[in-house]
């Protein structure tokens, strides 16, 4: 995949809004010829992927959201549907709005005013919801009549075309913090959205079409974030005269009694997403065991001296591992504090974040790169919460670990993001129900591991395992079939896909 396909920008709702003012009083494009525009990209959806449900509603909001549905409503209406505009608002539209919709009205739209957000009799005998309530400049919950109206459709089990963003969708955080409006499709204008692809704006805006519509490529808006679809062009390649240690050489740390396969599937993830070298240290009693297990790796005993063990090992690696299988035991205390004390780029993940949330100073305190891993039950212990409260801020959860913890935080999801102190957001673009297994975030940490032996800053490796971890999901479920799928399917499957810097 080229990389300029690999990684693509996302825009908040600021940066979507500086895009229209560059637009229109920057280049001096009219603004009502952008509304037919965003129209014309909507109707083009609404044909192709809604033909033969002629019976079309649009909910107008009073704003420019609803002069883009009136002028679906217009195009729907002229090429024989029975298009009507319900508008849900207690003002009157202005501007090109209200252009947009004397045009639908001339044209024989009938708008119907339901500012109270009564709809069930409007909607009986519809075959096709258009929302054009609330647009990407919303901020909060909805409330009044639209509300209400959003609840009506909820009810309505009808398909939603939502236009821009869902009404009720944060586009710049993806929170709905109250009714939301769940889209078979949104069309979204001249730029992807953040609140598009993060949870629980990712579920509700359903297929995102993001839709040209006159503005010129390259205006000066910085991005809110990228959306990583591969790992193409984030490492460096392999030298074609280094040595296994040049590859990356990689530590792992974890392991305890009835655990010893999970830092064996990161040491493992590690070698065939392109390391070099891995070591693995366990403690002594499952050592034997474990050695026996994973012929390309080097497993050894913890000893007496673990914090001595440690960093003598730690002193060729490139990269450090810390927690699969680690356990939560009082001896475990001490060998988390022993790999957060190493001056070696870290991997924190699994019961090694537990021990963090239970005192965070040490890991706060590295000044080496430093990448965690937490699922949201282990971010919520990490900021002293729920998972719930984690799920409904996943953006405002994802800001608050980096900053607490001075690391870059990958939070794991289907929406995985990864969030630096420095403000970069990267959100991976693809989701895999099969990577809900067990293992599989070890494979994971060892993916990123990986990623760092070989160079790269945590952002930057975070963003590229994410983006290998989900690839190889997709993978591994593709070749069973519909059946269920194990970690070690996830690294079987690694070896198949878009490694960064592979040789050729």
């Amino acid at each position: 995949m080229d990389p300029a396909e690999a990684q693509t920008p996302l825009y908040d709702a600021a940066g979507a809004r500086a895009f229209d003012r560059a637009a229109i009083d920057g280049l001096g494009l009219p603004g009502i010829d952008l509304m037919r525009a965003a129209g014309r990209a909507s109707d083009r959806v609404r044909r192709g992927r809604y033909a033969g449900r002629g019976r079309v509603v649009v909910l107008a909001g009073p704003g420019q959201n609803g002069g883009d549905g009136c002028e679906v409503a217009r195009l729907a209406r002229a090429a024989g549907c029975a298009a009507v505009v319900l508008r849900v608002a207690e003002r009157a539209s202005a501007g090109d709005a209200a252009r947009a919709q004397a045009d639908a009205a001339a044209a024989g739209v009938p708008i119907l005013e339901r500012p109270d957000g009564a709809l069930e009799d409007d909607l009986a005998g519809a075959d096709l919801v258009v929302d054009a309530l609330l647009g990407t400049g919303a901020a909060g919950a909805p409330r009044g009549g639209i509300a209400r109206a959003i609840g009506v459709v909820s009810a309505s089990g009808l398909p939603v075309l939502a236009l821009d963003v869902p009404s009720g969708v944060d586009a710049s955080t993806g929170e709905a913090p109250g009714p939301a409006v769940q889209a078979d499709c949104t069309v979204t204008y001249h730029c992807d959205k953040v609140g598009l692809r993060i949870e629980p704006g990712r579920g509700l805006a359903g297929q995102v079409v993001v839709a040209p519509i006159g503005i010129p490529a390259g205006l000066p808006v910085a991005p809110a974030a990228v959306r990583v679809a591969a790992a193409a062009g984030l490492i460096a390649p392999r030298s074609e005269t280094g040595s296994k240690y040049d590859a990356g050489a990689v530590l792992v740390v974890g392991g305890g009694v009835g655990m010893v396969g999970a830092p064996l599937l990161a040491a493992e993830a590690a070698l065939r997403a392109g390391a070099g070298v891995v070591t693995v240290l366990v403690p002594d009693a499952v050592q034997p065991a474990a050695s026996g297990l994973l012929r390309e790796a080097m497993v050894r005993p913890l000893g007496d001296d673990p914090a001595g063990r440690i960093a003598a090992y730690a002193e060729r690696a490139a990269a450090v591992v810390l927690g699969p299988g680690i356990g939560r035991d009082a001896p475990a205390d001490g060998i988390v504090r022993a790999a957060l004390a190493l001056e070696r780029p870290l991997v924190v993940d699994a019961d090694a974040l537990w021990w963090c949330a239970a005192d965070p100073a040490p890991l706060a305190a590295r000044t080496a790169p430093t990448l965690i891993t937490p699922h949201a039950g282990e971010a919520a212990r990490l900021l002293g919460c729920d998972a719930g409260q984690i799920e409904a801020h996943r953006l405002a959860s994802a800001r608050a670990l980096a900053e607490r913890t001075r690391a870059v935080a990958l939070l794991k999801g289907a929406d995985t993001l990864v969030q630096a102190p420095d403000g970069r957001l990267g959100v991976r673009a693809r989701a895999c129900a099969a990577l809900a297994t067990a293992g599989s975030g070890d494979v994971l940490a060892g993916v990123a591991a990986a990623c760092l032996a070989r160079g790269a800053d945590p952002w930057t490796a975070g963003v590229a395992a994410a983006a290998l971890h989900v690839d190889a999901g997709r993978r591994a479920a593709a070749r069973a079939q519909g059946g269920a799928i194990i970690a070690t399917d996830l690294i079987g499957c690694l070896a198949a896909a878009d490694r960064p810097g592979s040789p050729a």
